[in-house]
């Protein structure tokens, strides 16, 4: 003779085990870094076209400095909220400031 096992027990036994599983782990959070551009695509096709690298040195240096800075390639100077064009081209460099005018990021724009 079999015995059925009674509803009750059988949410027993399910709520024992569920307690027993380890909860998924979360995803990582990613380090923002403001010196890397993140856009997708650029970065793959064409890295650093403009040589941007190149004035790496003037990071965290006034952008009033840049007319004296030899730079020979194109370029433009983005402040905070300041409005700027979307075409993309691979040899400027755009220069971006923060709010005291100091450069915080250069890439290919």
């Amino acid at each position: 003779m079999t015995t059925a096992a009674s509803p009750l027990a059988l949410l027993a036994l399910l709520a024992t085990l569920a307690a027993c599983t380890k909860p998924p782990e979360p995803d990582p959070v990613p380090v923002y870094d403001p010196n890397v551009d993140v856009t997708p695509g650029w970065n793959e096709k064409e890295p650093d076209t403009c040589h941007a690298g190149d004035y790496a040195h003037l990071m965290g240096q006034p952008a009033s400095i840049l007319p004296s800075a030899g730079i020979s390639r194109e370029y433009r100077v983005i402040a905070p909220g300041s409005i700027v064009t979307q075409e993309y081209n691979s040899a400027r460099i755009d220069i971006s400031t923060d709010a005291n005018g100091l450069i915080v990021r250069m890439s290919c724009g």
